[in-house]
């Protein structure tokens, strides 16, 4: 069978690509410095090679369809990449360092001590970069090995593909300002004395929190909740209530000498997994065994 090879004009894509990054074909136009009906025709005519419509118009602005995200992604990187072929062709630069990529979830991202991996950045070979996202999509970027390693709290949905490390433990503790000290004496039981700001049903840590206010029967006022680190130190630090945090976190908010572990939550301690692809040689290895080291 002969395959037929379908050229894209890559010049249609670039006006596509600097109209869906401005955001509209007015400023793509003050960009580029040429007039609209130009751009336009270029965008038309990506549109009919595509056989889909890559805009729709809504109340006089320009929104991409679902076929315009699938495009523009395509875009971002075939530019970076025509970019660097630049740069290393033209110009002779060495070739791009090599990256370690690790999917971490939004809660995960509270255990890590990120100033105890410095090693990893200090490496000029490899670029280090951090993915956040929900567990299921970590999982299936893992699959595909657009990440290097994922870390969770739970070994729950990982396939027969992927292997799962233990590296560590996660301890959870209460923190609020220190005016609420004396609550450390009959503590559990006295955070129903306190308000709460609790975490988000996207946390790993808000099923275990219920089952442990369960277990004591802890009836907290709750004032609200989220999942950012920097949210819970506010509400410490102004004295608004409690909140729960792992070790890691609980180190950086303690920095702040307003704010104090009311008890740690030992019922809650949970292991940490470093989850890979088997079979695959690269960076995450080293990675695991550093975390081991220092658990």
């Amino acid at each position: 069978m002969e395959y037929r090879w379908e050229r894209l004009n890559f010049s249609h894509l670039f006006y596509f690509y600097v109209t869906a990054k401005e955001g509209s074909i007015k400023a793509a136009c003050e960009k580029l410095f040429i007039s609209q009906p130009t751009v336009s025709d270029q965008i038309k005519l990506l549109e009919e090679f595509l056989e889909c419509k890559l805009f729709e118009r809504r109340n006089r602005a320009l929104f991409l369809t679902k076929e315009g995200e699938v495009a523009l992604d395509y875009a971002d990187k075939l530019f970076s990449l025509s970019q660097e072929m630049i740069r290393r062709v033209r110009r002779g630069e060495k070739m791009p360092r090599a990256s370690l990529d690790i999917g971490v979830t939004p809660f995960m991202s509270q255990y890590l001590l990120y100033s105890e991996l410095t090693p990893f950045f200090e490496n000029p070979k490899t670029m280090v970069n951090f993915i956040e996202g929900d567990k299921a999509y970590l999982l299936s970027l893992l699959e595909e090995e657009e990440i290097d390693v994922l870390l969770t709290s739970s070994k729950d949905g990982v396939s027969q593909q992927l292997v799962a490390h233990r590296v560590g433990t996660n301890r959870s503790y209460a923190v609020a300002h220190k005016k609420f000290k004396k609550h450390q004496k009959d503590f559990p039981h006295s955070l129903s004395q306190i308000p709460f700001f609790g975490h988000s049903t996207s946390s790993d840590l808000r099923y275990d929190i219920d089952m442990f206010f369960s277990q004591y029967g802890i009836s907290s006022p709750k004032i609200g909740e989220g999942n950012s680190l920097e949210l819970f130190e506010v509400i410490c630090q102004k004295g608004l209530g409690f909140t729960i945090v792992t070790e890691a976190g609980k180190n950086r908010l303690c920095q702040n000498k307003d704010i104090i572990v009311l008890g740690e939550l030992s019922e809650m301690e949970t292991n940490v997994w470093a989850v890979v692809k088997k079979g695959v040689d690269n960076e995450a290895m080293p990675f695991i065994r550093l975390l081991k080291e220092r658990s």
